[in-house]
């Protein structure tokens, strides 16, 4: 009979994959290969019928839901309704955005007084967040790297631009890869266990930059994840990854929380190499 964890569950989704690893070895094994699945493809979970994510985890739909009641759910819909709250970032409509903002506005808050504030909050709440051992951690992987590839689309692409840049001008050879998901798949395919890839993902999650991540690390290459989750389909458990939050703005998220963990990203990434003599 499959053990019920006596704790009550988070309704809350950003706490449920470190709530899953803390209980992880509580799970009878065959659930363990359902929490792996859960916290490696949570947009997987919050968007397809339970038969369809059986069939992807190999389990039988019984088993997901004795896996929801296992972790305190009422049942597997009661489960699924906190992973589909990572899905509040799918994106409006720009011209949905710009009517909220206006039906919301305050006549005393000017557009720019909305944004530098939210660019204030999200870049203290950085401040308090990131884990600055994990930084290092991840500064030490792209200083020792030979060559660090960089990669990223949609709103992460200002980011890969500035990450490029600011750590070619610190003499540290990097790449950014480009192209078609097909194309940058192969190049992927080609990277070398002493290379390092710098992968840039935000909700909702391109398939293409998960991918790029799935294939490095089956082949032993090292990677290194700037994302906005815990239960991020990048952030893993064998990468080194970070966690930056912006704050939104009527749909409208900006990038300086980002930008500025880029920045020490980068300049911490020199600094180690620079003290290797490399």
């Amino acid at each position: 009979m499959t053990k019920v964890i006596q704790v009550k569950p988070p309704r809350v989704f950003s706490d449920l994959k470190p709530w899953l690893q803390n209980h992880y070895q509580d799970l009878p094994k065959r659930l363990q290969s359902v929490a792996v699945f859960a916290m490696h493809n949570p947009d997987v979970i919050a968007l397809n019928t339970i038969a369809s994510i059986s069939e992807q985890v190999g389990v039988t739909p019984s088993a997901m839901v004795r896996f929801a009641k296992s972790l305190g759910y009422q049942g597997f819909s009661d489960m699924q309704m906190v992973f589909q709250e990572s899905m509040r970032h799918v994106p409006q409509p720009y011209s949905e955005r710009l009517n909220s903002m206006q039906r919301s506005a305050d006549t005393k808050q000017t557009v720019l007084s909305h944004f530098t504030q939210a660019a204030s909050e999200s870049i203290a709440r950085l401040e308090h967040n990131v884990d600055a051992n994990a930084l290092l951690k991840a500064s030490e992987q792209l200083a020792q790297a030979r060559v660090v590839y960089i990669a990223g689309q949609g709103r992460a692409e200002p980011v890969v631009a500035y990450l490029h840049y600011t750590l070619v001008k610190l003499g540290v050879h990097s790449v950014v890869l480009t192209g078609m998901p097909h194309s940058m798949a192969d190049k992927a395919r080609m990277l070398k266990e002493d290379d390092v890839l710098l992968a840039i993902s935000f909700s909702p999650y391109t398939a293409n930059t998960r991918e790029l991540v799935d294939i490095c690390l089956a082949n032993n290459t090292n990677v290194v994840a700037l994302t906005d989750s815990t239960l991020s389909p990048i952030a893993r458990g064998d990468d080194f990854h970070l966690e930056v939050l912006e704050e939104e703005v009527s749909g409208f998220r900006g990038l300086s929380a980002t930008m500025c963990l880029a920045l020490c990203l980068a300049v911490e990434t020199g600094r180690v190499r620079a003290e290797l003599g490399n």
